[in-house]
């Protein structure tokens, strides 16, 4: 017969297992939030929408490669976003472009709440943009180390660990 103590620290670690995602060790869609392309990424929440105005007030976590903490801020957002797309308490994926007056405006913006093809091709989009972006400014930027562009699977919103790039 087992000692209690083997049988309880058996049911512990059970008990703790059951607490991780089933797919822990794979990232169904990878990617970096620091930069691409050179351009800050970042993923968040909606809070408000002005689609007249073109801005969006966003709760977003660290933006590591701009060095900001977690925290709620108004962005400009550009032309090529449909803003009528995106609802308050939506979760998002965005990419930020430095503007002349050292502020940040997002260039483009993906739900993280939509279905995967769409999802999928608004990454697409987002990296066109950020090549396109980087060209104009006399950089490269390739598809290579871009990534697979599946599906995220975002929980908890802001603090997430991706690998790769989008």
């Amino acid at each position: 017969m087992k000692p209690i103590s083997s049988i309880i620290a058996a049911a512990a670690f059970i008990s703790a297992m059951s607490f991780l995602p089933v797919n822990a060790a794979e990232d169904p869609h990878p990617m970096n939030h620091d930069s691409h392309c050179g351009m800050p990424a970042g993923e968040g929440a909606i809070n408000t929408l002005d689609v007249a105005k073109s801005r969006v007030n966003i709760s977003h976590g660290p933006i590591e490669a701009l060095g900001w903490p977690q925290m709620k801020m108004d962005f400009s957002v550009s032309k090529q976003v449909d803003l009528t797309a995106f609802s308050p308490s939506e979760r998002v994926h965005f990419m930020l472009k430095a503007e002349k007056d050292k502020s940040y405006s997002i260039a483009m913006m993906c739900s993280l709440e939509a279905d995967a093809g769409t999802h999928e091709a608004c990454m697409g989009k987002m990296h066109e943009i950020a090549m396109k972006t980087a060209e104009s400014e006399g950089a490269s930027c390739s598809m290579e180390g871009m990534g697979d562009m599946k599906r995220m699977n975002h929980d908890d919103g802001a603090e997430q660990d991706h690998k790769g790039h989008h």
